[in-house]
C-alpha cells in the first residue's frame, strides 16, 4: 500500500505533518513565555514572601526573648506618707490608693487590694484580705465617692471608677 502513494502524496502528507509541528511549536513557544513570565512573577512573589517569614521569625525570637526576661520588682512607694505616726485605717489607705489611679478609668476590687498591700506592706501585720477592700469600696460607692461601671457577678469582680 505505501507504494502505490505517488510522490505528491507523500510530499502533501509532509508538508500538512511539517504546518501542523510549526503550530504546535508556535504555540508552545508562546505557551513557554507566558510560563516564563508566570515563573518571573512567582519567583518575585516567593523571594518577597521568604524574605518577610524571615523577618517575622527574627521579630517573633526577639519578642519572646523580651517577654522571657524577669520583670523587675515595682519600686516601694516613694511619695511621704501622709498617715506616718497615725494608726492605719483601712478606707484611709484605700482612699490613698485611688488618688493615684487616673480618674475615669475602671478598678476592681484585686488592683487596689495588690496596690494596698503593696504599698504599705512595711507597716501592716499581715496583707490586707480583698473581702475588706472590696467592703470598703461598696461604701464609697453608696456614698458617691465612686462610681459602678459593672456590677459584680460570681466569677467577676465588680469595676468602679472614680468620677
Amino acid at each position: 500500500m505505501s507504494a502505490e502513494l505517488s510522490l505528491q502524496q507523500i510530499m502533501a502528507s509532509l508538508e500538512a505533518r511539517i504546518a501542523f509541528h510549526r503550530e504546535r511549536e508556535a504555540v508552545a513557544a508562546r505557551q513557554e513565555a507566558v510560563f516564563r513570565e508566570q515563573r518571573t512573577a512567582h519567583a518575585a512573589e516567593l523571594e518577597a514572601l521568604t524574605r518577610n517569614l524571615e523577618a517575622l521569625k527574627a521579630a517573633t525570637a526577639t519578642a519572646v526573648e523580651l517577654a522571657s526576661r524577669p520583670t523587675p520588682p515595682s519600686a516601694p512607694f516613694l511619695g511621704p506618707d501622709p498617715d506616718a505616726g497615725r494608726r492605719l485605717k483601712l478606707p484611709r489607705m484605700v482612699a490613698r490608693v485611688l488618688e493615684g489611679m487616673p480618674a475615669g478609668e475602671p478598678f476592681g476590687t484585686t488592683a487596689v487590694t495588690a496596690e494596698l498591700n503593696r504599698r504599705y506592706r512595711e507597716r501592716l501585720r499581715r496583707p490586707v484580705p480583698a473581702r475588706l477592700v472590696s467592703i470598703v469600696l461598696r461604701r464609697m460607692l453608696d456614698a458617691g465617692s465612686l462610681r459602678s461601671v459593672r456590677e459584680g457577678r460570681p466569677h467577676h469582680e465588680a469595676l468602679y471608677s472614680r468620677p
